[in-house]
């Protein structure tokens, strides 16, 4: 059976001999993950590696990594971490898209940690967080919107190692939706096998020295997914060979709400606890980062569309969201607090950065 191209090519720009230099350097990165185990995920359709041994074995700069370290020593300084794990299924420590779950969870219980006189811990079983404070009590469940965003980002930094000229490209706000499951790897194998043949991007490059964006293939049957060759001069830039619109952000912020919520409601057992938060996290969504700060633009001009904000239910008693970085922790600049109507939640006793963020929740989804 022939090897789909994707897998391929992350041999060939995977390096393992960088990975086990990372793995022995940070010390906590090195404990949590093992190098074995992330070797064998270059078996696993539909991605064939992890997503930190890819970053390990293909990125130049230190800094994350560091920054990464960092929240593990932390996070494995929390009541209930060595029970956490013990009790962790280990395969899915390896998954693909576990690892923006993973990162978002230490961010956040890094950011509640700073805050004088409160107490973080996980916990076995229900929300992921307990946080304590005065003798109050809430708890956070975390969670990352990854959808098609995850697949585009293993596209582009795939992409990147072939030829730093490449982009990926999809207009935002609007219905985007690549393969999903078992249909991944198939749609991976069609967007790279053209790229086995060195001759194929290096006839696109040479057309993209006399006028760029060159278009280059993507499956049939999806909509809304473009990959170009930019060519080295600006002048020789030909408007209309690639989109230039948006979708309504108003409607796209109401949905992105909506699926979150949607995602956790009934989810480990949320309803069993008292003052739920929910604390997602929109880093992979340009889109989302986009419309959230044309709001935030329109609200400071009184000119904002109002969202409507999706029914909490009765397990969740406001979300806590943010597009924030994989080298930092959530912050006042890119958070916001919503809590549900009617409700004195623990968290705004906390610090008067809560109460802060929950002014920016009330006014984004406000006219």
């Amino acid at each position: 059976m022939t090897e789909p191209a994707h897998k391929i090519l992350v041999r060939k720009y995977l390096d393992w001999e960088k990975v086990c230099n990372r793995l022995s350097r940070y010390e906590y990165i090195g404990k949590h993950y093992n190098l074995e185990a992330l070797q064998d995920c270059s078996e696993k359709s539909p991605y064939y590696c992890h997503y930190l041994a890819w970053r390990l074995g293909t990125w130049e700069d230190e800094k994350s990594f560091a920054f990464f370290n960092e929240l593990l020593k932390h996070g494995s300084l929390l009541p209930i971490w060595d029970k956490k794990i013990k009790d962790e299924d280990p395969s899915k420590r390896y998954e693909y898209d576990k690892f923006f779950h993973f990162l978002w969870e230490l961010q956040v219980a890094k950011l509640f940690s700073e805050i004088k006189g409160v107490s973080v811990e996980w916990t076995l079983s229900g929300p992921d967080l307990k946080i304590s404070s005065n003798g109050k009590t809430f708890y956070i469940e975390c969670f990352t919107s990854t959808k098609s965003f995850g697949i585009e980002l293993f596209v582009e930094e795939l992409l990147r190692q072939i030829h730093p000229n490449i982009e990926v490209l999809h207009i935002s706000c609007i219905k985007f939706s690549l393969p999903q499951k078992s249909n991944t790897e198939t749609f991976l194998d069609n967007i790279f096998s053209p790229y086995l043949n060195p001759c194929f991007i290096d006839n696109k490059l040479k057309e993209a020295e006399k006028e760029w964006p060159v278009l280059l293939p993507t499956p049939q049957g999806i909509d809304n997914f473009y990959i170009y060759v930019k060519g080295p001069m600006q002048a020789e830039y030909i408007s209309g060979r690639l989109p230039n619109a948006s979708g309504i952000p108003e409607n796209y912020l109401a949905v992105c709400f909506k699926e979150a919520i949607d995602a956790k409601r009934d989810s480990n057992k949320l309803s069993q606890h008292s003052n739920v938060l929910l604390a997602i996290n929109f880093l992979l969504s340009t889109d989302f980062q986009g419309a959230a700060n044309r709001q935030k633009e329109l609200n400071e001009l009184c000119l904002s569309e109002e969202i409507p904000l999706c029914d909490f239910g009765n397990a969740i008693d406001g979300i806590f969201f943010s597009a924030c970085g994989i080298n930092g922790v959530p912050s006042l600049e890119n958070s916001y607090l919503k809590i549900k109507a009617g409700i004195e939640h623990p968290i705004l006793s906390l610090n008067q950065k809560f109460n802060l963020l929950s002014i920016k929740g009330d006014r984004f989804f406000k006219r």
